[in-house]
């Protein structure tokens, strides 16, 4: 009686190619072309905020004291707020003050505790905020860090270009950015050392060779 051998390299190998079969139906094929994606296969893109400021999301922005730095003790930084884009909304947002977050990270405001907004409304380019007379108690450099937090959050509001600072309904004379006085309505350009830049620092100018 004879006996046929099988070869068992052979049937390893064809248990090999029915398994890469297998793994290659599972797999995801590639796409020559860009194409939709499903809704039903969308998530919801991430969107990069400044970590140091503590994760208020929306689009009005308000203005408060950057943390601390050497030698810049009242810098200004934009955070967000999820507030509607008013004069009313956005400043309510800003007296109210920094955040949870945002204290942990050791932002501020230069605006005194029990200062409220009283109105806001504008005239042509210019909006008129009226407050109540904590902040008139203010002097010297919180003064004007104070005051400059209203102008450029102020600013940020489409329309407006410059502010006008009021007490119970009465016009003040406010110091700018170099302390000094004054009876016009403010615009950001009058804090010019006062807000952190966004734009990157230029570059030294290549000096000539030597020859």
């Amino acid at each position: 009686m004879s006996c046929r051998l099988h070869r068992p390299g052979a049937a390893h190998v064809a248990l090999a190619l029915l398994a890469v079969t297998i793994l290659a139906a599972c797999g995801i094929s590639t796409d020559d072309n860009p194409r939709d994606i499903r809704a039903a296969e969308q998530e919801q893109l991430g969107i990069a905020s400044d970590p140091g400021a503590g994760a208020a999301t929306g689009t009005a922005r308000v203005y408060l004291l950057a943390p601390e730095a050497t030698g810049q003790s009242n810098v200004l930084q934009a955070v967000a707020r999820d507030v509607d884009e008013t004069a009313t909304e956005v400043l309510t947002a800003l007296f109210a003050g920094p955040n949870v977050d945002e204290l942990d990270s050791q932002y501020r405001t230069a605006l005194p505790a029990g200062v409220a907004l009283l109105s806001a409304g504008r005239r042509g380019a210019v909006l008129r905020v009226d407050v109540s007379p904590e902040l008139g108690q203010l002097s010297g450099d919180v003064l004007v860090a104070a005051v400059a937090q209203i102008v450029f959050t102020a600013s940020e509001l489409d329309g407006v270009q410059s502010v006008s600072i009021l007490i119970d309904g009465v016009a003040q004379r406010w110091p700018a950015g170099n302390g000094e006085l004054q009876s016009e309505p403010l615009t950001v350009y009058d804090f010019p050392a006062l807000v952190q830049s966004s734009q990157p620092a230029y570059p030294a100018i290549p000096s000539a060779p030597l020859d």
